[in-house]
Parts: C-alpha cells; structure tokens; sequence
C-alpha cells in the first residue's frame, strides 16, 4: 500500500525529488534508493520476494486464460470435458446436452441405461 512515506527497505532512506527510489523488480513490493542498499537488503528481503514474484506470476498466467463455452463441462459432474471432446464424451438426442464418458459410465453401474441427463 502506497502511503507516501516511501523509504528504502534498507537504509531507511526518506523518497523525495533527489533521492529515487525504485521497486524490487521481482515482487514489486519494496523500494530502494540505489542498487547497494538492494544487494545489501537481498538475504532479509529474498523469502517474501520469492513468495510474492510467483504469486504475480501466477496471476499474470491465469490471468490470461480464454474462458471455456458452456457447452465445454458436463452439465451433471460440472468438469471440463477432455479435448477431443467426441472422444470423451456423447451428444444425448434427447436433450441434446454433450455428457462425458464418466457420467455415463456411473450412471449406466447404477442401472440407468437410459440419459443420464434428463433420465428419458
């Protein structure tokens, strides 16, 4: 959180017009006023960085994701169906709802042959 009392994570060193300070690169969470107080600060600051710069990379990674049409999950167990979808899944002529092998299979061990869907 920028409060505007930013001071270097190492020395203390208040920011202003003269003295820059600039963030870790990797987390983004702390400043310093040069590339000596960084080094010299890396040993306390380097667990909380390594924690925070996979955080944010792992926001940027799913951050990118397209989301999946609907007709994509199962509408009885709700998962993602396996690319390619024809081969893991079946089309219902009844429904029409595209239900994964899965499903169909746990329905048909409960002596449901007939949709598992809409049960017709």
């Amino acid at each position: 959180v920028d409060d505007g009392n930013e001071v270097c994570a190492n020395c203390g060193k208040q920011g202003s017009d003269t003295v820059k300070l600039k963030k870790c690169n990797a987390c983004q969470l702390v400043k310093y006023c040069s590339v000596e107080c960084q080094k010299a600060h890396r040993k306390q600051h380097k667990k909380a960085c390594k924690k925070r710069s996979a955080e944010l990379r792992d926001e940027t990674l799913f951050g990118q994701g397209h989301d999946w049409p609907e007709e994509a999950f199962c509408p009885i167990c709700t998962l993602p169906i396996p690319l390619p979808m024809e081969d893991h899944s079946t089309i219902s002529c009844c429904c029409m709802k595209e239900i994964c092998d899965g499903c169909i299979v746990a329905a048909q061990k409960r002596g449901m042959f007939d949709c598992a869907f809409c049960r017709t």
